[in-house]
């Protein structure tokens, strides 16, 4: 017996129901491994199906019972919510039971997602929907030791943060369980099974013609994230040991007219170094009175001259701290069977959890840790950890942690954000997060990928950071970011170094959020300053992501309004494209922008892959067009970036420094009180478009972060209606912009009105609607009539 689930003519799951299974266990072995569990369950009863009944209900409400030899084994109700939208409850009388959920599956059909992970995920593949620490390299060993199954060490390449038992399938749905519990996945090439440490679930299936349409319906139900603040977009500088050091680099940013918004103090609370080590305990969650001696002047030189100010919270807490006798003392710590509070190790330092689940943990957790820390002057932090819960935790909501392990990071936010929503009602805020379940997407404002290795090995280093950020589109973290150049040095890994450094930065510039970390090998790692070359390169990648603003702004806004990420794997964009489905080191920036960063050391034979289309390097204006593999020798400092042919691209260049001279840099996305510098208010009067102007009518439209709406519109062999000013020039800071435009005209648009002007053989037409101010926009163009040429070396 098999049951279909399909959407118009297309099938979407096929389950065998003679290869589901119950399994009756003892209760769970578990043997822990530095920050790993290693979690086994003996089955002593397993109850085949074999047979069914099917019966509707009503028009929408389908129930299956599955019975085995004896009796009842299970029963399934499926309910139709919407023609696309399909929730199925499972559930057995059987005490102590899994459920195995077994798919039949064509061997083409692939699987996308499972939260964020390292690798993507191909069968055969077995991992666990479970947070914890991720995966930890071997430094080179982890090349060779890839190929054995249980490394790199200690637990293979599927250990995530933040894995959760959502999918999307090539085959035209997404679908997640909403149990908290342990699943246990295993998929093969035709076949695929979900271990569920329950004795009932719900699934939730969406259906849709291609990805984006299931992803615009997925997150319907699921909710779409909110939208964040307009400064998380700018670059962020991390910063470390004292107020002098945070002082002199927000001089520096500001002298030097490196854009940033946001400067993130991670040791608050102390730290200490040596020659080789930086590190960061005990968690006191109070301010080190030696290294910020005052924290209110920070805070005002930082605000004044246009920084946020970020910090530091976990909910893990140093034992023998004051805070821990506090915390003990009001019965807020997690508890183990025995009632005595549970002991987390972490670095060979002992702390205890705080419990999430005790009705006082909101007012608490804001009284004794965040409320100082606003008044401080914070405007947000890192809520790190979230996935250290042991199992044998009994929680003051009665649940074991079992229950609550894979729901305690969405706590976890939930009393972050309940508390910044009502400190600051107006969202301007922000904190980021490491670990996850499905829901984070409504609660964390931005998610980074975790502990990284500084190097650009396979196990964890610089190769692992795409496929994270592409798994993690699919369940909705879609303000990701990544350290640049890595974080951990552990064992065999070594310090950064400057061409790391050089090509995790390229990729971290054409990521929604741009932020810089020291590193646990803080004194020997590599650094922004550490040569004037590397200067120079941080600059210019820095320059790139902030012109990008008006960009990342459009695309945030179709993610609130729509529930599309700005990060877009290939798949998505080019669904119809078999090769688009195995491509795991390069992506889209919303529709137009591909991306294909260097992830290897070497760049002699960097591989690239063009989709259908013409694709302009950003860099040379060389075209490319696809379907086709190009092998190119790619120099040190170059991002492969490339701009759909056709596309209008909405760029800031800063502010008019001059008549028709454009300054090129906006150093803040905050008002800037002292120092040099362009701030984003001054910006956004000025738009630069740039525009291919070729034989095809192309029409679109921009949502403004200065409010409102552009639409724009080109149409070949119009004729003439005015003279094109070719007086414009390039800002005075273009290194980072796009080469190639052959002319360029300025005009000035009021709400409500229509400018038209000549383009080549055709013209242009801008209008602006649903805005309160004028607009000066700068429209720069390419002339892509065929038979055009385009000088420029590989890609």
């Amino acid at each position: 017996m098999s049951l279909e689930i399909g959407y118009g003519d297309q099938t979407l799951m096929r389950w065998p129901f003679s290869s589901w299974r119950i399994v009756e266990t003892r209760p769970p072995k578990i043997r822990r491994v530095m920050a790993w569990d290693f979690i086994r369950r003996r089955p002593t009863h397993i109850v085949p199906i074999v047979a069914g009944h099917v019966q509707w209900l009503n028009s929408s409400v389908l129930r299956v019972t599955l019975r085995s030899a004896r009796h009842l084994a299970l029963t399934l109700t499926l309910t139709t919510i919407e023609p696309w939208h399909t929730v199925i409850e499972v559930q057995t009388e059987y005490p102590n039971a899994l459920l195995e959920i077994v798919w039949q599956t064509p061997a083409a059909e692939s699987w996308k997602g499972f939260g964020e992970h390292t690798h993507s995920i191909h069968p055969p593949a077995r991992f666990d929907s479970w947070v914890e620490e991720g995966p930890v390299g071997l430094g080179r060993w982890s090349r060779w030791l890839k190929f054995l199954p249980f490394v790199p060490f200690p637990k293979g390449p599927y250990a995530s943060y933040a894995s959760v038992p959502l999918w999307l399938s090539s085959a035209g749905y997404s679908a997640w369980f909403e149990s908290t519990e342990m699943i246990r996945w295993h998929l093969q090439s035709t076949w695929r099974r979900a271990q569920i440490w329950s004795h009932q679930t719900t699934l939730h299936v969406v259906a849709g013609k291609d990805p984006e349409q299931v992803m615009t319906r997925q997150f319907a139900v699921l909710q779409r994230p909110p939208q964040p603040p307009a400064w998380i977009f700018a670059p962020w500088n991390d910063s470390v040991q004292g107020q002098a050091e945070a002082q002199a680099l927000s001089r520096f940013l500001r002298n030097k007219r490196i854009p940033s918004s946001a400067i993130w103090i991670e040791d608050w609370m102390g730290s200490q170094q040596n020659a080789r080590r930086f590190w960061m305990r005990p968690l006191t969650h109070q301010p080190d009175q030696s290294l910020y001696p005052n924290f209110p002047a920070l805070s005002h030189q930082l605000h004044s001259t246009g920084f946020k100010m970020l910090g530091y919270f976990c909910p893990e807490v140093t034992e023998g701290t004051p805070l821990y006798q506090q915390a003990s003392k009001d019965h807020m710590l997690v508890q183990d069977a025995s009632g005595l509070p549970v002991r987390i190790p972490i670095l060979g330092i002992a702390h205890g959890e705080l419990d999430l689940t005790h009705p006082n943990a909101q007012s608490w957790i804001s009284t004794h840790l965040f409320e100082p820390a606003r008044q401080l002057g914070f405007d947000g932090w890192m809520a790190d950890f979230g996935e250290y819960l042991p199992v044998n935790a009994i929680m003051a909501d009665k649940t074991t942690g079992w229950h609550t392990h894979n729901r305690y990071p969405l706590l976890w936010q939930q009393i972050n954000r309940t508390f910044w929503d009502n400190a600051r009602p107006s969202g301007d805020y922000t904190f980021f997060v490491r670990s996850a379940w499905v829901g984070t997407h409504r609660l964390a404002p931005v998610m980074w990928g975790g502990d990284s290795d500084t190097d650009f090995e396979e196990a964890d280093g610089l190769p692992t950071v795409i496929p994270q950020v592409l798994s993690a589109q699919v369940a909705g973290f879609f303000y990701w970011a990544t350290d640049i150049a890595g974080y951990m040095t552990f064992g065999l890994t070594k310090p950064s170094g400057r061409l790391l450094y050089w090509r995790w930065l390229q990729l971290a510039a054409l990521l929604p959020v741009m932020r810089t970390h020291h590193g646990t090998a803080r004194p020997r790692n590599w650094h922004f300053t550490k040569d004037e070359e590397t200067l120079v390169v941080y600059t210019r990648y820095t320059r790139l992501h902030t012109a990008l603003y008006p960009y990342f702004h459009h695309l945030a806004v179709q993610a609130t309004q729509v529930g599309l990420p700005l990060v877009r794997p290939m798949y998505m964009v080019f669904p119809t494209d078999p090769v688009s489905w195995t491509l795991d080191q390069q992506f889209m920036l919303g529709s137009d922008l591909l991306v294909i960063p260097v992830t290897k050391r070497s760049s002699k034979q960097h591989r690239l892959y063009f989709p259908t289309g013409s694709w302009r390097c950003w860099w040379t204006n060389t075209i490319y067009t696809g379907p086709q593999w190009i092998s190119a020798a790619i120099p040190d400092d170059r991002l492969p970036l490339y701009v759909r042919l056709g596309a209008t691209l909405p760029l800031m260049e800063g502010v008019e420094i001059a008549d028709e001279v454009m300054e090129g840099i906006v150093d803040s996305f905050i008002p800037i009180g002292q120092g040099p510098g362009t701030d984003l208010p001054h910006a956004l009067e000025y738009l630069t478009l740039y525009m291919s102007c070729g034989d095809d009518p192309t029409t679109g439209e921009w949502a403004l972060p200065s409010g409102g709406t552009l639409v724009w519109q080109y149409q070949p062999s119009a004729g003439s209606l005015c003279p094109m000013d070719d007086s414009i020039a390039m800002p005075v800071y273009a290194t980072h912009l796009p080469k190639g435009t052959h002319s360029a005209v300025k005009v000035r648009l009021n709400p409500g009105t229509r400018c038209q002007f000549a383009a080549f053989e055709g013209a242009v037409a801008l209008s602006l609607h649903g805005a309160v101010t004028p607009l000066t926009c700068i429209v720069r163009l390419w002339h892509d009539k065929k038979g055009d040429s385009r000088d420029g070396y590989s890609a």
